[in-house]
């Protein structure tokens, strides 16, 4: 009998060894950042482990090595299946977004972790429900820090100072912006702008703090025009193919959202938060000149700006959204004055 009970267990062993190990699921994750980028180091990666972690294992993300289409592209790149998973930009790609560009929208705050909350609670609240990301899984969305412009020159410090400057603008709101404030908008991405710069296509550029350590901008910048509550608070996403996602258990689905959502937009917002604290104490060091409007300056920038608001509070109704109403509850939410 001992050595029946002893093969039959023998046996068993060697049938589980004979079984396959579980299958591990890889999510390619696209990224056109640099990799020394904030967002890169303290939410990419982090998140990643994260669902690592919470999926136990049976979920992992493998960054690319490279980017597999330019930053307008990313939501096609993820809802062909291209890749798996994309960080983007919604104002990179004109005519897709609408209501993303709410949060493009100047003195929404200084804060991108409490917008970045605000603008996921608002997503969910009453801009899902328009469609915009319809074809992807949304995975979070959320804010970068308070825009500014850089300057290769001196910072202006009236509104004639804008007069005859051309500005590297990301999106069609900073570009409005340029313009409201007499200068113009010149179309480039985020890896194009530092040649813009150098090659002095532009006088300055739209973008945010963290941007002079993330993309070493010490060499052609000497300035900085800054509002408070920012010029305009770029939009980003994390999103996900539709049908990768459908193919995870539902286990694996609840993981995932465990660690995403607000948590991941949290995350994000934080991130920038922190990059930006160390660019400003980087540009300090290097002594750019600095400048912040205030007084009857900024009560007229903010007289001029006021149309790009009420244009987008009109595109927002022709949706069926609230405009007004939408941007009361981020800014109460974001703690904006």
């Amino acid at each position: 009998m001992k050595f029946v009970l002893t093969g039959a267990l023998a046996g068993l062993a060697f049938g589980f060894a004979a079984l396959p190990a579980q299958a591990q699921t890889v999510l390619r994750f696209n990224n056109f950042l640099p990799p020394q980028h904030g967002q890169v180091v303290d939410v990419f990666e982090p998140w990643a482990r994260n669902v690592e972690e919470a999926t136990e294992g049976r979920v992992k993300m493998e960054f690319l090595p490279s980017t597999v289409a330019a930053p307008p592209r990313m939501f096609d790149a993820v809802e062909s299946g291209a890749v798996d998973v994309a960080w983007g930009v919604p104002a990179y790609t004109p005519g897709r977004f609408t209501l993303t560009k709410a949060l493009d929208l100047p003195f929404l705050g200084d804060n991108a972790e409490a917008l970045s909350v605000a603008y996921w609670t608002v997503h969910q609240e009453m801009f899902e429900a328009a469609g915009e990301f319809d074809g992807v899984k949304v995975l979070a969305v959320y804010t970068t820090g308070p825009g500014t412009i850089y300057t290769t020159g001196e910072p202006p410090r009236s509104l004639d100072g804008f007069a005859g400057k051309k500005y590297r603008a990301g999106g069609k709101t900073p570009q409005e912006i340029a313009e409201a404030l007499g200068g113009a908008g010149v179309t480039g991405p985020s890896s194009e702008a530092y040649e813009m710069l150098a090659r002095k296509v532009a006088d300055g550029a739209f973008w945010t703090h963290e941007a002079y350590e993330s993309y070493k901008l010490g060499d052609v910048v000497q300035g900085q025009f800054s509002v408070p509550g920012g010029l305009y608070n770029a939009a980003v996403y994390i999103i996900m193919n539709q049908q990768k996602w459908d193919s995870l258990s539902k286990e694996d689905q609840d993981a995932i959202w465990s660690v995403s959502g607000e948590a991941l937009a949290r995350l994000g917002g934080r991130a920038w938060d922190k990059a930006d604290a160390s660019a400003i104490e980087r540009m300090e060091a290097d002594g750019v000149k600095r400048f912040t409007a205030e007084g009857a300056l900024l009560d007229e920038i903010r007289q001029r700006l006021l149309p790009i608001e009420e244009a987008w509070i009109a595109e927002a109704e022709a949706k069926g959204i609230d405009g007004r109403a939408a941007l009361d509850r981020i800014r109460a939410l974001s703690g904006a004055k």
